[in-house]
């Protein structure tokens, strides 16, 4: 595979895009409704499953809590945030993300926010005394995660703070950061830096301002069912497109070349960051039984050309392992890509966060 040798050459193609503007409805939220009256939390949480796609469980404790709420197409955290406050649970999540589990708050004083397909909590808040520069400040740490489906291949490692406010009113400044981060799961924690809080201010209770990711609705699937030489094979799902270019046999081994074709104007990326976009971007070999292998050996000529993007897939046939014959009955090459990538600005806004 020379995943290495090609991150550097497919990002750096990407940096000489202009980024466009992203769509009105970037990276929208998963709705949830729910009209049913006189059921417990079990009940509510059973369905936003199926309806959502999100695991969700709830703790033994809180299972026959009651749980009269009422939605009609709510973004799904704001869903998942109304449910916790109306049963006094709160939202833990797991799998990096991938799950969330309503227990019993507690003496939690748990203060979130949800904006769109994201949702803000605060964690943490330290005060610091500097003795030796004689100044003090706090340090609040976030825990930023989002709806699982979402790729989200780059994030800020702070937010840019618009707004601070205390119960004195004082004068408070925050200290930001510009650097961004390749998030691995669907969580990522920042730290937002204080100055001006004095033992009067007893609470925070605003603290407003934006963060920005570089990400994609999902992963898109193509399909190409037993090529048997009708080719080419072209694809396309909104705005991007995949051809099944060439398919052929030498010996015992199989090349394939892909033309993947992406909207102009997509999201620029640096060189070092584009490993987890190249990581949702592979071929998979099914077989009639269903089993599914990935092809790891693959290279791009053409790096310098983003559309289309050319890539050779090679895999030698071996029935043992799952490499079978492409072009027989039952067969399919599977090939998946993030949608369009996005680059949007997410602002939150955390209300009486209480101070040590």
């Amino acid at each position: 595979m020379r995943f290495l040798a090609i991150t550097a050459t497919i990002l750096g193609t990407f940096v000489a895009l202009t980024a466009a503007d992203p769509p009105k409805n970037a990276l929208i939220p998963t709705e949830f409704s729910w009209n049913k009256s006189g059921k417990v939390l079990g009940e509510v949480a059973d369905a936003l499953p199926r309806t959502t796609g999100v695991e969700v469980t709830v703790a033994p404790a809180a299972l026959k809590t009651q749980c009269a709420v009422r939605f009609d197409k709510a973004p799904l955290w704001e869903a998942l945030q109304t449910i916790a406050d109306a049963t006094n649970t709160r939202l833990a999540l797991g799998g990096g993300g991938s799950r969330v589990e309503l227990v019993p708050r507690g003496r939690s004083l748990e203060v979130a926010t949800t904006s769109g397909a994201f949702r803000v909590v605060a964690q943490q808040v330290a005060g610091r005394a500097m003795l030796e520069q004689g100044t003090t400040f706090h340090e609040v740490q976030l825990l930023v995660h989002w709806e699982p489906r979402l790729r989200v291949y780059r994030i800020d490692s702070a937010p840019k703070i618009s707004k601070v406010t205390d119960v004195p009113s004082s004068k408070i400044t925050a200290d930001g950061g510009s650097a961004q981060i390749l998030p691995v799961n669907a969580t990522t924690e920042m730290k937002v830096r204080l100055n001006g809080l004095t033992r009067k201010s007893e609470k925070i209770t605003s603290l407003a301002g934006e963060f920005n990711v570089t990400a994609a609705e999902r992963i898109l699937s193509f399909a190409f069912e037993a090529p048997d030489g009708k080719l080419p094979d072209k694809q396309k799902q909104g705005e991007v497109s995949t051809l099944l270019k060439r398919l052929q046999q030498k010996d015992n081994m199989w090349e394939v070349v892909l033309e993947v074709s992406y909207p102009k104007g997509q999201p620029v990326f640096e060189s070092f960051q584009g490993e987890w976009w190249l990581r949702d971007n592979r071929l998979v070999l099914r077989s009639p039984e269903g089993k599914a292998v990935v092809i790891n050996d693959y290279e791009i000529p053409q790096p310098d050309r983003t559309t289309p993007l050319v890539v050779i897939h090679r895999f030698k046939e071996d029935a043992k392992n799952g490499f079978g014959n492409p072009t027989a009955k039952g067969w399919s090459l599977i090939y998946e890509t993030p949608s369009p990538l996005v680059d949007v600005n997410v602002p939150f806004e955390l209300k009486g966060i209480p101070l040590p």
